[in-house]
Order: C-alpha cells, then sequence, then structure tokens
C-alpha cells in the first residue's frame, strides 16, 4: 500500500523547517511497512487527485501574499479532502491561510478558505521562545516565532493548554485541531519533537483506508532522541529564558 503525502508551496511556505514534518511522516510511514509517495505543488502546479496526508508549511506575509491566489483556486480540492476525513498539518503563515479571516497591523483583511473557524490577528508583540502545551493526546513541545493571535468561534476547538511559553491561540492555548486539520505555530519543525503527533496524523490517513498503522522497535530508537530533546525544551521552557518582543 503506498501514501501519498503533499506538502503545499515547499519553495514559498518552508521557512520553519517543514520540509522536515514531510520527511518524519514519510520515514515514520515507512517504518510501519509502507510505500510513500511525496508529492510537492507549488504554484500553478496540478495538484494529484487523491491525497492521503497533506503539510503546509510556514511563510512570511509576502509568502502568504504570493501563494494566497493559487490556494483559493484550490479551494474545493483542499476542502474536498478535508470533508473526506484527510489529515492536514498546516504550520504558521500556513496555517492562518486555512482560517477565516487574517487582519493585518493597519487593519486591513485578508480572507482564508474558512477551513478552521476563527479568525487570525497579526499583533505587533513578536511570541518567540520554548512552548509546553498539553492536549488529550499528549503533550506538546516546540518553538514559537511568530506574531498572530488565533481567536476561535468555538473554544473547544484549541488543541493545547500551555505549560509554558505564550502559545497563539486566545485564552493561553496553542495549536488548533478542527475536524482532520491540525493548525500550529511550533516551529523547528514540530514532528521531530512531537513523533506521537505524526502517528496520530498516519493513523488517520492510513484509517481512511481501512489499513492500521503501527509503530515498532525502529520507531521507538528514533522517539528515544526526541525524548531527550523534549526533557531538555521543558527545562528551558520552566527558565523562562524567552520573552514577547514588541515589534515597532
Amino acid at each position: 500500500m503506498t501514501l501519498r503525502l503533499v506538502q503545499l508551496y515547499p519553495t514559498l511556505l518552508g521557512i520553519s523547517g517543514d520540509a522536515g514534518n514531510v520527511e518524519v511522516l514519510a520515514t515514520r510511514a515507512r517504518l510501519a511497512g509502507f510505500e510513500v509517495e511525496v508529492v510537492t505543488v507549488e504554484p500553478g502546479d496540478t495538484a494529484p487527485g487523491e491525497a492521503d496526508l497533506i503539510v503546509i508549511g510556514n511563510g512570511p506575509l509576502s509568502a502568504i501574499r504570493t501563494v494566497e491566489s493559487d490556494l483559493r483556486a484550490r479551494a474545493g480540492w483542499l476542502r474536498t479532502a478535508v470533508e473526506n476525513g484527510c489529515p492536514v498539518l498546516a504550520v504558521g503563515g500556513g496555517a492562518e491561510l486555512l482560517a477565516e479571516q487574517i487582519t493585518l497591523t493597519d487593519g486591513s483583511r485578508l480572507d482564508g478558505l474558512g477551513l478552521v473557524p476563527a479568525r487570525v490577528a497579526r499583533t505587533r508583540e513578536r511570541r518567540v521562545g520554548y512552548v509546553v502545551a498539553d492536549t488529550a493526546d499528549g503533550r506538546l513541545v516546540g518553538f514559537e516565532d511568530h506574531a498572530s493571535l488565533w481567536s476561535l468561534d468555538d473554544p473547544a476547538l484549541a488543541y493545547g493548554t500551555v505549560l509554558a511559553g505564550s502559545g497563539g491561540v486566545d485564552g493561553g492555548h496553542e495549536t488548533v485541531r478542527a475536524g482532520s486539520v491540525v493548525a500550529t505555530n511550533l516551529q523547528g519543525p514540530v514532528l521531530p519533537l512531537n513523533p506521537w503527533l505524526a502517528d496520530l496524523l498516519l493513523t488517520a490517513a492510513t484509517a481512511r483506508r481501512a489499513l492500521t498503522y503501527s509503530t515498532g522497535d525502529a520507531h521507538a530508537a528514533i522517539d528515544a532522541h526526541a525524548d531527550a530533546a523534549r526533557a531538555e525544551i521543558e527545562r528551558l521552557a520552566s527558565g523562562k529564558r524567552f520573552t514577547a518582543i514588541q515589534l515597532r
């Protein structure tokens, strides 16, 4: 069985090591016995008819503006995938494009695709530092570097409760989970530090095809390195070595 992983706009939306997220998904799927096809889609490219998992990375406002029209042209394809339960991992600026609207610091607005019932406000306070957040599925750890705040139509969509750091979701939260979409501000990239999240996405992707994803000794050997890094990040996060930066 071949799993198709689709990464949208890796050249423009890939500044946070987002290719690393794809690599983690592909590696863990292969270790679980699956064949993997990785498809990258740039503006103007034809997207594959079917995707088993979609990754959208992070980028600056200039990149968001560049891909906006192309992504809007793919809205039907992406919406159908989400409605059919295809897992989507979206990071930073790419995630913001899936929200209903982005309000910029000058008061102007960009309309998103509305796949996540949320609004994003760009702020003059840049949140920089390590984040630790508890979710119902596991503990998220990572690094944030963004100047945005998400407001949710449904507070229950807030995925992680922040224990250390700032987080990018109103009310002391980080990361949004809306149906099959996981939208996060955690960078670095996020999946090498949170292999359980990669497994959650792969479990959902394979379940759609009535297949079972399971981890083994090879996964555990990789996870041991992630555990060590996570422990150090939690130590640093508790020390509050990073603070928000006020932008002018």
